[in-house]
């Protein structure tokens, strides 16, 4: 069968100013070449890498210890063109893969639906990332790494459970529909470079976003919309799907650029840059995103029972019962790293006690309290994380105060123990520390570690 290609035009007109680094991440992140202009960035000295980096398997000759995680890689080894991959099996056969930062119910998704000759359920994949060949930028659409898929149908004699990536396929004769979204990506993709396929087939492929997004309708008994060269594209059987650069403006310090500069509107995690120094990124929940001044938080990745929280022991002269303050993310102001330890935006409380005048119903992050002269505990744990604060960071204070500050694993996790006539053990510059009387906590953004 031959295909039939078609695609659709879009102006250029508005090409929206949606370009790298907003990620969907969890992983730790870390580039290479930037400074804290608008300009492109340049290459870091403090990376070390002469030539500069443009696959992963030259991070790792550089550092064979790097772990798998975000690197910037240079195009050309040009200082000026630089695009942020995520390097994967770092300590075997490195590759490159693009993470694709906008996640939606029906943004980056292929569909097979089910019927007629194809009896079973639809098949949906979803990719969060994709592979790509960092030399020629193009996709390997079978490469499934990082996709999930559900259903399950049968194409005689295969049975079908994943899709290629930008791929709408049915054989029912219905439309079936699919989506590429490369917004908060250093690239676009042209909707020339999709076609229709097989039998009694019929699609189209239309660009939005500036070339970034590609909505694909794809159908026939079989046929199917899809990246050229595509035959029978389900499984692993994809083809491969030219993308094509472009420079990025400026990374993203706060997450309100990436309202401003990348226009996105969704709370989730993002990799922040301090300064927009891809050697100093961190990665942030963006909180209030559809609003005008969204904020910062860092997920603590441990909330089981004794990990992130504060302590208010009830006895005499605050009666009532012990406060605890659980927490799950934390305020930090990105210019400087300090967490504000008074917001509770991601906490949950029991108990309640009274200090006269007040009514305590809450404890600031990293606090341990009490007015009886009983030493109670509270607990700080960034385990992964790329942060941690130095020991001195905390301190006592308060009437006939005691306590102690035990640090471990590299100054991440800390065990603290204090109390008094009232007393307390907190961050430093804490008074009284409940409710929302918070002060600020210093972070030290560490290098990734293996």
């Amino acid at each position: 069968m031959k295909p039939t290609p078609k695609s659709s035009a879009i102006s250029t007109s508005h090409r929206r100013v949606t370009r790298a680094l907003a990620w969907s991440l969890t992983a730790l992140a870390v580039g290479c070449g930037a400074n804290d202009s608008e300009s492109p960035p340049k290459a870091s000295v403090s990376q070390a890498l002469t030539p500069l980096p443009a696959t992963c398997a030259d991070v790792h000759a550089a550092h064979p210890n790097a772990p798998d995680g975000n690197y910037g890689l240079y195009v050309g080894n040009d200082p000026d063109a630089y695009w942020t991959a995520y390097c994967h099996d770092m300590a075997g056969t490195p590759r490159e893969y693009l993470t694709l930062p906008f996640q939606m119910e029906d943004t980056n998704v292929s569909r097979y639906l089910a019927g007629r000759a194809s009896p079973g359920t639809s098949v949906i994949t979803r990719y969060t990332r994709v592979r790509l060949h960092p030399d020629t930028f193009q996709v390997d659409t079978g490469d499934q790494t990082f996709a999930t898929s559900t259903g399950e149908l049968t194409h005689s004699p295969d049975t079908v459970r994943a899709m290629p990536f930008g791929v709408a396929m049915s054989c029912d004769g219905e439309q079936a529909q699919a989506n590429i979204n490369l917004v908060g990506t250093s690239f676009e993709v042209d909707s020339s470079q999709f076609g229709v396929g097989g039998f009694d087939a019929s699609g189209t492929a239309v660009s939005s976003d500036g070339g970034q997004a590609v909505t694909l309708s794809g159908g026939g008994f079989c046929g199917w919309t899809g990246p050229l060269g595509s035959y029978n594209p389900y499984n692993q059987t994809g083809s491969l799907l030219q993308l094509k650069y472009r420079p990025p403006v400026r990374l993203p310090a706060t997450c309100k650029d990436l309202q401003t500069d990348y226009s996105l509107t969704h709370d989730g995690e993002y990799t922040l840059c301090v300064g927009r120094d891809p050697n100093q990124c961190w990665t942030a929940w963006c909180h209030g995103m559809d609003g005008t001044a969204p904020r910062e938080y860092l997920t603590l990745q441990h909330t089981e029972e004794g990990a992130n929280f504060s302590q208010y022991l009830t006895g005499s002269p605050s009666p009532g019962t012990t406060v605890r303050t659980r927490y799950s993310r934390v305020r930090v102001l990105p210019a400087t790293l300090q967490v504000d330890t008074g917001d509770q935006t991601f906490a949950t409380s029991t108990g309640q006690l009274t200090h006269s005048p007040h009514t305590v119903t809450a404890m600031t992050y990293g606090a341990a309290m009490s007015c009886n002269g009983i030493q109670t505990q509270a607990n700080v744990d960034l385990r992964g994380t790329r942060f941690s604060v130095q020991p001195s960071r905390f301190g006592v204070g308060g009437y006939r105060a005691g306590g102690s500050v035990t640090p471990s694993a590299s100054n991440q996790v800390f065990n603290l123990s204090g109390g008094g006539s009232c007393g307390w053990v907190g961050p430093q510059g804490s008074y009284n520390p409940y409710n929302q009387f918070g002060t600020l906590l210093q972070l030290t953004l560490n290098p990734p570690q293996p």
